[in-house]
């Protein structure tokens, strides 16, 4: 890295050299750019004073001034102006949109996308040797070579000011919005509008003042006063999601219409069902978690897709910014130009930053979701585990047990649970209660349970693993929102002595599909939504068979453990 940086520095410093060099032996460039030469102004002047001079740009000027901006390039800050030669009546109009927008200023048209694009901090000089960027006041980067600027053409040469320098261009810069900025355009009503998207990301926005770019006019009470006060939004949202309000950045944004998006968030309310003793936070949980479900596969960096080769014109798959490696089946879409594909029929609007892809058919699948994510609880992970009451007390163990090392790659996490119980008799058993977190309401579950080999301990273990195990499950959960309810009084019975073959890891499914069994409750899946709260509200029992059990088999358990799996694929649409 130093080294690039060093070599980056030299490259620079000669460049500046060279471009030194060739100005002081070109006489035509010094005439070409002499002082004063067309814009009839005085180097002695302020850029203000100078633009006045000049009647191509007097209504630019005009605009200047009807926007608060003639004592700001009156001033002492040092600028770059490129004015824009406009007629009359793009000055009338640009006035008005000030005017008619002027509560904030960061996205009002004629501050934003007009006179902020033809202005940057510093003084900004041209050569025959310049091929730059400039970032002016509204965060564009803007192309400036000898002859153009943000590709419109130099007219006549520089007016250098008191307080910088002024450049005649021929006409408008066009604003080239970034994909936030494309979304606020699109927020026009009606069900083709993006209004609902765009008030959703403003909820995580804030406002800072830039003191760099802003103008400071003074001190007043010890405080700087500014005459022109940048505000710079902060989304926490785009810095988790994707900085689509970012010049630096380049991203897709697939982004649903209004109609569209009220139907998905209506879909989604069903996952996030919380008790009522959550008070007013399970409303809040139920809004945010629904409308955050629409979104948190919609912000695809280009710039950071897996692969070598990946192809932003015909990719084979594309992984929104969630998509993590150690999830690979979620957040990431095969051949999504294809008939069925998540960008499939849709014309983007190309950004400064990126393309913003409106939709008012939503492709993404729900299976696709981190919400729909698979939970593992480790059997021997405390957090998650409960004793289940014997006759005597106390006489139920559970043992964390660590795999060998050349086994442990077989077991997750490289441990597991040794459920027994210490005391024989034909009612006696190994049983163990696991809670399960993080469930949704209304979506069916999978629910299976890994069973660990005694030969994961060793080959010595080999006469133990012949024994065969076999396993009841049983699931308990909250029956009810409603204040007051709580766990189900009796609990669902789901397998009664399903096998487990002890010589391999076994992976048993104690319930396929499950839907709650409560009174009163025909929806799907559970009731009650946990997702992201610190209590389970459901709980998973298992029990061996008797301490004497037939020959052949085992009581105690070995439990690795348990995946809680939610089937979005098996909901019935039509299901309330």
């Amino acid at each position: 890295m130093k080294m690039k940086l060093k070599y980056g520095i030299r490259t620079g410093l000669a460049a500046v050299a060279a471009a030194v060099a060739v100005i002081g032996c070109t006489d035509t460039w010094d005439e070409h750019y002499d002082a004063g030469a067309s814009l009839g102004g005085s180097t002695g002047a302020t850029l203000w004073a100078n633009l006045q001079q000049d009647e191509s740009l007097r209504p630019f000027a005009t605009v200047l001034d009807s926007c608060g901006y003639a004592p700001i390039l009156n001033g002492s800050q040092v600028f770059s102006v490129w004015a824009p030669q406009i007629t009359e009546q793009e000055a009338a109009e640009w006035i008005a949109a000030y005017r008619a927008s002027r509560a904030n200023d960061e996205e009002n048209p004629a501050l934003h996308e007009f006179i902020r694009n033809h202005i940057a901090l510093f003084n900004h000089q041209v050569s025959e040797l310049t091929d730059d960027t400039v970032r002016v006041m509204n965060g564009k980067r803007m192309a400036l070579t000898p002859t153009s600027f943000g590709g419109q053409n130099l007219v006549g040469e520089r007016m250098p000011s008191a307080n910088g320098v002024l450049y005649k261009i021929a006409g408008t810069v066009p604003f080239d919005p970034n994909i936030w900025e494309q979304v606020r355009r699109e927020s026009t009503g009606g069900d083709d509008g993006l209004d609902s998207v765009e008030a959703f990301f403003r909820r995580w926005a804030y406002e800072v003042l830039d003191e760099g770019a802003s103008v400071p006019g003074g001190i007043e009470d010890g405080k700087t006063v500014y005459l022109d006060s940048v505000m710079v939004s902060y989304n926490t949202f785009f810095n988790s999601y994707g900085q689509i309000e970012s010049e630096d950045s380049l991203y897709w944004l697939l982004a649903p219409t209004n109609s569209e998006w009220k139907k998905l968030v209506e879909r989604n309310r069903r996952f996030f069902s919380y008790h009522a003793d959550r008070l007013d936070e399970g409303d809040s949980l139920l809004d945010v978690y629904s409308k955050l479900m629409v979104l948190e596969s919609s912000f695809f960096n280009v710039r950071y897709q897996p692969g070598r080769n990946w192809n932003p014109e015909n990719p084979d798959s594309i992984c929104s910014t969630m998509y993590s490696r150690y999830s690979p089946g979620y957040n990431c879409f095969e051949r999504p130009f294809d008939a069925g594909g998540v960008l499939y029929g849709l014309t983007p609007k190309e950004c400064s930053n990126g393309r913003l892809y409106k939709t008012a058919e939503w492709n993404v699948p729900l299976e696709k979701s981190s919400f729909m994510e698979t939970v593992k609880v480790e059997a021997e992970n405390d957090r998650y585990i409960e004793y289940v009451n014997q006759t005597d007390n106390n006489t139920v163990t559970a043992t964390p047990m660590t795999a060998a090392p050349a086994y442990a790659r077989y077991v997750s996490g490289g441990a597991y649970l040794r459920v027994a119980d210490t005391k024989t008799g034909f009612g006696r058993r190994a049983q163990i209660i696991i809670k399960l977190p993080n469930n949704l309401s209304g979506c069916p579950y999978d629910i299976k349970v890994v069973f660990a080999s005694p030969l994961v301990a060793g080959e010595s273990y080999l006469e133990d693993a012949m024994l065969n195990r076999r396993v009841t499950a049983s699931l308990n959960y909250y029956q009810s929102t409603a204040e007051g309810s709580g766990f189900k009084a009796n609990g669902d019975n789901l397998c009664t002595n399903m096998e487990v073959n002890a010589m391999v890891m076994d992976t048993v499914t104690v319930a396929e599909g499950f839907n709650a069994r409560v009174s009163g409750y025909s929806g799907q899946g559970f009731p009650v939504c946990a997702y992201g709260e610190q209590e389970p509200r459901v709980q998973l029992t298992l029990q061996g068979i008797s301490n004497n059990p037939p020959a052949g088999y085992a009581s105690e358990l070995l439990i690795d453990c348990v995946l809680f799996v939610p089937r979005p694929d098996l909901i019935v649409e039509d299901d309330n």
